[in-house]
């Protein structure tokens, strides 16, 4: 009988345990977690979500302190359209958290980065551009564009010199997501290093609607790797959703995504 231990997938010359921890926002994906998964040959999200409160707890820093502070003339209004974040601040809170990680990280595994392109953060394009590129100046292994299509993702890192060296994915819920991600990142001369293929049963921001009994993540799998095929493009898939043993993730044969899993676990 197989089990999980039995696969491996290779990344470019690095060869990794099957395994994902996903990447939870607000920091459910603790550092602490991601450097135990990358110390165990596999490969450890942390998340790019609310990063400045996660760094005021990691490291006594005072970003929400001071923000709030300084829009304090508008906490009780509901407009908060006037609420801007400090760029500058954002790279550097974020390369606060990526840099810290990347120093501890021991062992053959990775460390990527969840980055949510619905954090709209009053400026979209400009915060995920930093985000973005921070993460790479901070030396993270990898990104994993999550929470929107990122049609424009990879245009707002491509002048960064670690754009073709960095690892770089984007989680989809569908064969048409897929295609037009690809589609619109066709300049960029570059293609995704994995694809995350979340079913109806992943957590998360998801691109499913009242409908979503009617799909499976078998079938969007099927369907994604067959198209693959067909335009003979050699790119990993990712199972998440609805994995809950080492019999389903072998059932997929391929890497798989797990976050809710390791909610308890003490990192």
């Amino acid at each position: 009988m197989k089990s999980v231990d039995d696969f491996r997938l290779r990344l470019g010359s690095q060869e990794l345990v099957p395994i994902i921890v996903g990447g939870m926002g607000v920091d459910i994906s603790t550092s602490a977690l991601s450097l135990e998964a990358a110390r165990l040959g596999g490969i450890g999200h942390i998340s790019d979500a609310m990063v400045p409160t996660v760094t005021d707890r990691r490291f006594n820093t005072k970003y929400v302190k001071n923000k709030l502070q300084q829009y304090k003339f508008n906490v009780e209004n509901s407009d908060k359209s006037v609420v801007k974040f400090d760029l500058g601040l954002l790279a550097e809170a974020t390369a606060l958290h990526v840099g810290k990680t990347m120093e501890a990280k021991r062992g053959p595994g990775m460390i990527f980065i969840n980055c949510m392109e619905k954090l709209t953060m009053n400026s979209p394009k400009e915060t995920l551009r930093v985000r973005l590129k921070a993460a790479l100046d901070a030396g993270i292994d990898g990104i994993t564009l999550a929470a929107g299509l990122h049609l424009g993702s990879f245009a707002l890192m491509e002048d960064h010199p670690r754009f073709r060296d960095a690892k770089l994915g984007i989680i989809v819920s569908s064969l048409r997501a897929l295609q037009l991600f690809l589609k619109k990142s066709a300049r960029t001369g570059r293609l995704p290093d994995y694809v995350v293929v979340e079913g109806p049963l992943a957590g998360g921001h998801l691109g499913f609607g009242m409908d979503w009994a009617q799909y499976d993540l078998a079938t969007i799998m099927a369907e994604i790797r067959a198209w693959l095929q067909a335009e003979q493009l050699d790119i990993p898939l990712v199972a998440a959703g609805g994995v809950f043993t080492g019999s389903d993730a072998v059932g997929f044969r391929k890497w798989v995504q797990v976050p809710c899993r390791w909610l308890p676990a003490s990192p």
